[in-house]
């Protein structure tokens, strides 16, 4: 993704031309150098994309074709403070949020087409019609679960925890807040595994490997971490490289996530996160020793736990 922003925004607090339509704004703060709000016709005048959103339904499926700004090129234009270290956007969480409290979070390497390429949008127009209010859409989701009604702010957060020793080899250690909990090697192999047939771009070339671990949901449910649409984990590796996931990607997004620990039929000797469905390998972490949890300060959906 280029940080350079691709256009200009309007500094918090400009105003906007009055005209017939919807009052609700946008502003993107946090970690950014360029912090903005934008109204509702300010959004319509950038860039729009044209996608289609499947609603599944009892009765079956309607298709509506929606216009509107990507997440991305929002986060791209407040120019994200980043650190100076390998694939720096790899750390960012953009945590999107509507004026009812509900957040939903996402990881930007999910979003970025170089990576996750898992796009998501504040749609503005709905088959012809202009919407109240921006509205959160995941074209690619397999249901509407991080669709957010009347969004107004977009928070960028950088994480770059330090990496820490592992109490015995193989082990994990889980923070999640002032809570720290321990997965030894063997309590991760006493978890249900998965069998990943897995594909990613690393440098010019193309890797392909046989991954063999417990999801990362199964191993957040072990260490009593209730994740939900805005819980991030940033996956520490022992060299201090950081990537984001969340676990919504898996049960939403249907994009598996897992904790590797045996790969092409070799135990490893620390686990790797593995991104399922990343075209680059960027937030493939090998020699991870610690899994990082942030949630929203923000109420959520009580019913949207991680499966």
């Amino acid at each position: 993704m280029t940080l350079a922003a691709s256009f200009t925004a309007l500094p918090a607090g400009a105003s906007a031309t009055p005209q017939c339509a919807p009052a609700q704004s946008v502003t993107i703060g946090g970690a950014v150098g360029a912090p903005s709000t934008y109204s509702f016709s300010q959004l319509q005048a950038l860039p729009q994309s044209t996608f289609t959103v499947a609603h599944r339904q009892w009765s079956g499926s309607r298709i509506d074709t929606d216009q509107g700004v990507s997440i991305e090129t929002l986060v791209d234009a407040a120019q994200p403070t980043l650190p100076s270290v390998k694939n720096p956007l790899l750390r960012v969480t953009v945590e999107v949020s509507g004026d009812r409290g509900r957040a939903v979070t996402f990881a930007l390497g999910e979003l970025d087409p170089s990576f996750g390429n898992h796009p998501a949008y504040l749609a503005l127009e709905q088959d012809g019609r202009t919407l109240p209010a921006p509205e959160l859409v995941v074209p690619g989701d397999v249901d509407s679960a991080r669709t957010l009604i009347a969004v107004n702010r977009i928070t960028v957060a950088v994480h770059s925890p330090s990496p820490t020793t592992p109490p015995s080899a193989g082990a994990l250690t889980i923070e999640d807040g002032p809570s720290t909990r321990v997965l030894t090697a063997s309590q991760l192999a006493a978890l249900p595994e998965r069998t990943l047939n897995v594909t990613f771009e690393a440098g010019t070339a193309s890797q392909s490997h046989v991954e063999i671990g417990p999801t990362l949901g199964a191993v957040l449910r072990a260490a009593r971490i209730r994740a939900d649409l805005d819980t991030w984990v940033a996956a520490v590796g022992s060299d201090g490289y950081v990537a984001t996931a969340t676990p919504a990607e898996a049960w939403i997004g249907a994009r598996p996530l897992l904790i590797s620990l045996n790969e092409d039929g070799t135990a490893l000797a620390q686990p790797r996160l593995v991104t399922d469905g990343d075209i680059k390998g960027g937030r493939y972490v090998s020699d991870v020793v610690d899994l990082v949890i942030g949630h929203s300060p923000r109420p959520a959906w009580p019913w949207a736990r991680a499966r």
